[in-house]
């Protein structure tokens, strides 16, 4: 028994004081996922990356709105999101202590995001945090020197409306190019 106590001495404790101390985890630890909301952009990199389908972004009822939602009951802790978000509005954290009582909206995380409307047809189609942080990338790898109103117009029209106005351009090209 006494040998026992100067192994224990010599090598140090082998267990945890867990529930009575919080318990460390390792640096690469994969917990949960917390997301901050004024970081998102609503690029929806985060929802297409998840295999286990834990993130998903959908349109509210009146579609003025991106409904961001992460059900932590269905994440398999992955990473993926983490790697993916260019905004780093979702981290993953070093919290593993999950268990809920009887309510599982606890799991839930949401955020709203306001959507821009097309200045051709008025339909909503992408978040405005997206077209902000689009022009601020551009502005800031110096690709827009005098050219902002172009870029502004063009990432203000949804896909559809450029797709009519390059088939309304090539057409009126090529009547161009016959006469």
């Amino acid at each position: 028994m006494m040998k026992l106590f100067d192994i224990t001495e010599k090598y140090g404790k082998a267990t945890y004081a867990y529930p009575f101390e919080p318990y460390i985890v390792p640096e690469n630890f994969r917990g949960q996922p917390n997301y901050t909301y004024e970081l998102c952009i609503g690029c929806a990199a985060c929802g297409i990356a998840c295999p286990s389908n834990a993130i998903e972004l959908k349109m509210n009822e009146t579609q003025d709105r991106l409904v961001w939602e992460f059900d932590c009951g269905r994440c398999i802790f992955c990473g993926r999101c983490d790697e993916v978000c260019p905004t780093g509005a979702v981290r993953l954290s070093d919290s593993f202590e999950l268990a809920v009582k009887f309510d599982k909206s606890a799991l839930i995380q949401r955020g709203e995001l306001e959507m821009q409307t097309c200045k051709c047809c008025g339909k909503p189609f992408t978040p405005k945090r997206l077209i902000n942080f689009t022009l601020e990338k551009l502005q800031t790898a110096n690709l827009l020197p005098g050219r902002l109103d172009d870029a502004s117009e063009y990432l203000f029209t949804c896909p559809e409306c450029k797709k009519a106005q390059s088939a309304h351009r090539l057409t009126r090209g090529i009547e161009e190019a016959i006469k």
